[in-house]
């Protein structure tokens, strides 16, 4: 594990089309990763979720204040996990059970879906454990991350793979939506 905070932004490539091409532009990120790259999802990898590693000299800092391309609702993380490990941290909580054996993907790259879910208190024990900061965009604050009281039952499993690890029950579902489409 690297001992250093690294910081990085969680990018919704469907809403920001040209994301990898400005991400591997001079200046932007120190390293860029297309999630579904290497699973049977790769073709439409450039549609996210992307990370992009950054320094704070990095334009992308300025872009994401602005909630400007390739950073178009993103949000901002630090985590401690070297960059294969936390690949494979996101690629697990991608994908969700659900009520009546659905199986759901997770919009978890747009900073609007996880400010629902953090509203709502909807993430379960666990799904933040990689994390050390999180903000969604430059105007908000750092969300202070859910304090474990217990030891928690989940243990992040070893392999590296499009599964659904966590599930979500029909109050959790609900939350993900906006609110004008919840009646």
């Amino acid at each position: 594990m690297m001992s250093d905070h690294t910081t990085w932004f969680m990018i919704d490539g469907k809403l920001n089309p040209n994301a990898i091409a400005a991400l591997y532009a001079p200046g932007m990120a120190e390293e860029a990763i297309m999630l579904l790259k290497g699973t049977a999802y790769e073709p439409i990898a450039a549609s996210g979720p992307l990370l992009a590693r950054v320094t704070r000299r990095s334009e992308l800092h300025a872009l994401w204040q602005r909630n400007a391309a390739p950073l178009y609702f993103a949000w901002q993380f630090t985590s401690v996990l070297p960059p294969y490990d936390l690949a494979a941290y996101w690629r697990r909580r991608l994908l969700f059970n659900a009520p009546m054996g659905r199986t759901l993907w997770l919009r978890y790259a747009d900073s609007r879906v996880i400010a629902r879910c953090i509203h709502q208190n909807t993430f379960p024990a666990g799904f933040w454990q990689g994390v050390s900061s999180l903000q969604m965009s430059a105007q908000h604050q750092e969300w202070s991350l859910p304090e474990t009281k217990e030891p928690l039952a989940w243990e992040e499993p070893k392999q590296d793979g499009l599964r659904a690890f966590f599930s979500l029950n029909e109050r959790q579902l609900a939350s993900l939506s906006s609110e004008e489409t919840v009646s």
